[in-house]
Parts: structure tokens; sequence; C-alpha cells
């Protein structure tokens, strides 16, 4: 029941109906014209009478427009009327075949599967079957055109989809399954995100553990973080979406540096508390790419740096920044690392920024450090989101 169900779907989709067969239309023809045999219909339209009745059987897998142009002119129908009566007489494994050629030509459209597969993500290039089959069992549905109408609908549903956006709509449909996966069961409190913002920076000394102590505590208020490996050709930093009427968010280790963890995380509880309602009905926001939501990412910015080291703290310690005892003193006076001060003091000279980069290398400490038992990879396993959000909970719900 279902084969025929599909069969019936793939013939309404290429506009079969159950008018005359073409082999019908070609008697009705040949009885109006007065043809009397199919040596002589066979010369007047040109075509073998072998491969003439080929086609009319639906034997013929494969005909040339050449033909197709004469057997129009014959029964005086348009070229598209002629191919869609033609493959109404087709077998089912033909047929199929022009299923199988709709799904792939989908799948090229909507996927980007060089970068898939360098990920890992995918195994092949080629095999399309075996591509559908990892992109059905990946989001959990048993049609690939349900890839637009059913995986995190709720965020595209308003939007129209970019036909160059196709990594970011994958990582963004992604990243909306874990969310929903976890679903997180505490209610948000912004007032009490506003208490606790305050006083996060001290916990960026604590390399080990410090990030996921403060990421264990948003989950405790309502708000979700989870950490992912960077995508290329998404250029995401970092994302807020709303799942649920709660903010969720993703950092990406993008430059693989601790300070920017940090501060990507202040830039987007930014966000949660300025933008709440902007991000509601849009559902989603990414820092660091195109993004249709313009918020003010001059003001996140801003947040994220007066929580972490105020801008009148780096104006003091300015003429010392080359004095690595007095940048470590002054960091630990005011309860922040001393990468993070680098960091900010690299974003205020981007004209020395090559030069800098050297000289502060050593102090801007990598983020796997933080993120180890943090970090999650979709893609080159075979796990679903769903597999995923099982163990974030597990990590960050304790």
């Amino acid at each position: 029941m279902k084969e025929d169900y599909q069969m019936k779907e793939i013939y309404n989709l290429l506009g079969i109906n159950n008018h005359k067969t073409i082999k019908e239309l070609i008697e009705d023809k040949k009885e109006e014209l007065k043809i009397s045999s199919d040596r002589q219909l066979s010369k007047v339209l040109g075509i073998n009478k072998d491969t003439l009745n080929r086609i009319i059987t639906g034997e013929s897998k494969k005909v040339d427009i050449i033909s197709i142009i004469k057997i129009s002119n014959f029964l005086d129908l348009k070229i598209e009327d002629t191919i869609q009566v033609y493959v109404s007489t087709l077998k089912t494994e033909s047929i199929s075949e022009i299923e199988d050629n709709r799904k792939a030509n989908f799948i090229l459209r909507n996927f980007d599967i060089e970068r898939l597969y360098k990920l890992g993500f995918l195994k092949t290039k080629t095999n399309f079957e075996e591509i559908e089959k990892r992109i059905l069992n990946f989001f959990e549905i048993d049609n690939i055109f349900d890839y637009h109408n059913s995986v995190a609908y709720p965020l595209f549903s308003k939007t129209k989809r970019s036909a160059d956006e196709v990594m970011n709509t994958f990582w963004i449909k992604a990243a909306y399954l874990q969310f929903e996966a976890i679903n997180n069961p505490n209610e948000f409190d912004p007032e009490e995100l506003k208490k606790i913002v305050t006083k996060i920076r001290p916990y960026t000394r604590l390399v080990d553990n410090g990030l996921i102590t403060v990421i264990k505590a948003l989950y405790s208020l309502g708000v979700t973080v989870i950490v992912q490996k960077y995508v290329s050709k998404t250029a995401v930093k970092g994302a807020t979406f709303i799942v649920d009427n709660k903010p969720c968010i993703i950092l990406t280790d993008q430059y693989e540096r601790y300070d920017l963890m940090w501060f990507t995380l202040l830039h987007e509880i930014c966000h949660v508390l300025f933008d709440f309602d902007e991000l509601s009905r849009k559902s989603y926001h990414l820092s660091g790419a195109s993004d249709l939501l313009l918020l003010n990412e001059e003001r996140a910015n801003k947040f994220a740096r007066e929580i972490l080291f105020p801008e009148e703290r780096m104006n003091f310690l300015k003429p010392n920044i080359f004095n690595p005892f007095l940048v470590s003193q002054y960091a630990e006076q005011n309860n922040v690392h001393p990468s993070i001060i680098y960091g900010f003091y690299l974003h205020d000279h981007p004209q020395e920024s090559g030069v800098l980069y050297k000289k502060f290398n050593r102090f801007l400490i990598k983020s796997e450090m933080a993120v180890r038992s943090l970090k999650t990879n979709l893609w080159d396993t075979n796990e679903s989101p769903a597999d995923q959000a099982r163990k974030i909970i597990e990590k960050i719900s304790n």
C-alpha cells in the first residue's frame, strides 16, 4: 500500500493523470488520418517501426528528443504534453528512476555535498542513495522533501530561503533539533540571569572547569548553552535561538581561542537580555554570519566587554601591556584571565594585529582546555541531533 501511495504521489508531481495513453492517442490519430498499417505510420513519423513500437508500449527507457517532436507533430500536441503522456506509459521501475533523479537534484540544490563530505558527515559524494539515507537518518525524517517542510519548520516558515545559504540552513536545522531534544525543563528567569551575569568574570580564571560551571548555572535558569565544532562556510561564531520560549545559545570554536569563547558567550547573553522579543519573532540569530535579523551587534560587543574587562581598565593598563608580569598581576586583581586582556588589546589595534599577535600568541590560550568536556561533533558520527542532546543533558544538568 505504501508503494502504491508513493507511485501515486510521483505521478501527481509529474502531472500525469488518467487521460488516454500515447498508444490510444496514436490509434485515434491513425483512424482519423486513415493510416492503415504500422509500416505506413512508421514512414509518416520517420521513426523505425521497432523503435516506435517500444515507445508506444513504454518499453523504451530513453527516447531522443527528435522522436518526441515527431510524435508531437503527428498528434498535434505540445511537446510537454506529449512527454507527460509518454511518461504515463512507462513501467514502474522507469518512473522510480525519474523520482530518484528528482531526489538527487533536490539534494544537490539544498545541501553542500562537498563541504559535508569534508566534514565527515557524508562518506560519498556520488552515491545519492547513500547520501539520502544519511540525511534521512540524521534528521529522522521519512522523505527527503520533508527537509524543508518538517525539519525546524518554525525557523523558516516566514523567511524566504536563499539558495546560496544551504550550509547555514543545514547547520541551523541541526542545532534547532538539538535544542528541541534537550528540552530544558527549567523556567527562563531573565531577572536571575541579569544577576548571574555580573558574577561570571571570575570564572574565566578557572580554565579547566569555569566555563562548564557557568553553563550549568545558566541551564538552571532556563538558558541552554552548547559548544560545537566550527563548520566552515557558515562563518558562525555564536548563535542564539528561542525554543519553546526559552533562550538557547551555541558557541563555536571558530578561532579556537579561550578569550573569544567567553566573549561570544557574553555577546549572546546580551541578545537574550535585550533582544528577546525580536528573537522570539525570528526564532534565531547568528553572530558573525549574514543574518536577516539585524540586532544591535555593537551593543552586544560593548556589553560583553564591560562584563569581562571594562574599557577604562584597559586604558589604565595599556602603557604596561608589554609587561607580562604587570598584566598578570592586574588580571588577578580584576578577577579575569589574562588572555582576555590581550584579546581586547588585539581587537583595539587591528592595524598592528600581525605584529601584536606574534608577541601575545603565547598568552592567548586554546579554548580546547575549557570545552573538551562540552564540545559536540555531530558531523562525523552516526548520531542524530537527538542522540547528541542526550549526552549534553548529562553534562550540563547535574
